[in-house]
């Protein structure tokens, strides 16, 4: 495909007009916002500040971006899931294999594994379709108020400070960077047991014999040094014990390149890295690098079945938080919402999966497939005009580590910008805003929640 200058610069930011909604972030929340709220019929523009567009979809190498459907069946999602579904499956096995996680694990399905060079591409190509202006290397530095009324962001950009202007702003930063700084009421810590989710720099790494390494994995695991061990992450912990800095869990994702696996990993260990501050962040990434080394060392010291001969590709780009800043909104969503389905009046997205370990108290545990999430978690309670959504929106720790995947950021997000298109429309602010519309907008999009 041939690209103008034209078509190059079609969707330049225009700091000269109004927007009906900015969208700040471009996760997987604020990918289904911004998409949303286009095709709603709102004039959008969406800011990224770093170098890529996907969030953790493009920062985790092929790392499962799951729960696009439902369920194992692959139940459509309809509405923004579908379309991105859609896009990712058009481009073949070339751009995405189907995730293979364990069958026996609940809601263990809907997954793919998408290319990351070829996903950034991807989501060029559906902003550009439905007509979302863009900009990366655009940071949100701050909110620009009126009284309690956010109408703006300030972006450091390369050129200095630069405000857009919207009716309606939607703060998908993961971190909660927009409502942060507009004064919103914000959590940040695990009240539970004081325990912080990893931040992980994912790795891929070439030369394996994956049919070799798939048999061994699934066959018991051989005898390695002497030693049985139950399950791969044994093995890891037994390795650290001998002097090699691996991580102390890693996940095998498949690729869709010959002899490249990418791995999932706890790189943060349990130094309870804040993924708020910048420095915090310099040693995830540290510790990603020196990681991703050593396992490869391992490997070949070890022999292990299949990684004999496996080297470094690449590391993530860029270290991937689960969990940081939440706000304290019009309702908190709580863990019991999450793991006994709440039937919400205002419900407007669904949640599927499972909540993975919090600590040694709480194991893996599946949540309520389907629970609910409701429209008032969306709105902070101090600031009008700005939409909160992904894993900054409002919940208990609990409840937001819970179904915290991809494709539910994605359904979330989409609410955002389906709700901020018809304030915009209406000229409501999202607390004023009848949720009934939002809900009656998603079934027009062929939402099932």
């Amino acid at each position: 495909m041939e690209l103008t200058q034209l078509e190059l610069m079609k969707h330049r930011p225009r700091r000269d007009i109004c927007y009906d909604v900015i969208v700040a972030g471009s996760g997987p929340a604020g990918i289904g916002a911004a998409l949303a709220a286009a095709i709603n019929g709102a004039r959008t523009l969406i800011l990224e500040g770093r170098s890529q567009f996907g969030g953790t979809g493009t920062a985790a190498m092929w790392m499962n971006y799951n729960f696009l459907y439902k369920d194992n069946a692959e139940t459509d999602r309809g509405g923004v899931n579908r379309i991105f579904a859609q896009a990712v499956k058009k481009g073949g096995s070339i751009v995405s294999v189907p995730g293979q996680r364990d069958p026996n694990v609940p809601g263990a399905g809907g997954n793919y594994c998408i290319h990351p060079e070829y996903h950034k591409r991807l989501l060029f190509e559906l902003l550009d379709e439905y007509n979302v202006d863009y900009c990366l290397y655009a940071p949100v530095c701050e909110a620009i108020m009126d009284g309690n009324q956010i109408t703006g962001v300030r972006v450091r950009a390369k050129e200095g400070l630069v405000s857009f202007h919207a009716h309606t702003i939607i703060d998908a930063t993961g971190d909660g960077d927009v409502a942060y700084s507009a004064g919103c009421a914000m959590e940040d810590e695990n009240p539970v047991n004081g325990w912080r989710a990893p931040i992980t720099v994912c790795f891929s790494l070439g030369g394996i014999d994956t049919e070799k390494l798939h048999n061994w994995l699934h066959s018991g695991m051989k005898e390695i040094d002497r030693h049985q061990f139950e399950d791969f992450n044994d093995l890891l912990k037994y390795a650290f014990e001998k002097g090699y800095f691996v991580p102390d869990w890693v996940g095998f994702d498949e690729t869709t390149l010959p002899g490249v696996v990418s791995f999932n990993n706890g790189t943060s260990r349990n130094l309870r890295l804040d993924g708020t501050k910048s420095f915090d962040l310099t040693v995830a990434e540290r510790l990603g690098m020196e990681e991703a080394l050593e396992f490869v060392r391992f490997c070949h010291d070890f022999q292990l079945p299949g990684l004999e001969n496996c080297y470094l590709m690449r590391s993530g780009g860029f270290a991937a938080v689960r969990e940081t800043r939440r706000i304290l909104g019009e309702y908190i969503f709580t863990d019991d919402d999450l793991m006994q389905g709440t039937d919400f009046p205002d419900a407007v997205a669904s949640k599927y999966g499972g909540r993975d370990p919090v600590g040694a108290e709480y194991p893996y545990t599946a949540i309520k497939q389907g629970a609910r999430f409701p429209y008032r978690s969306l709105l902070p309670r101090e600031v009008d005009g700005l939409l909160v959504a992904g894993r900054c929106a409002s919940a208990s720790f609990l409840g937001h580590y819970g179904g915290k995947s991809m494709g539910n950021m994605l359904a979330i997000g989409q609410v955002a910008g389906v709700a901020a298109a018809l304030c915009a429309k209406l000229d409501r602010f999202p607390r004023t805003l009848d949720y009934k519309l939002v809900q009656q907008k998603l079934k027009e999009m062929d939402v099932h929640l």
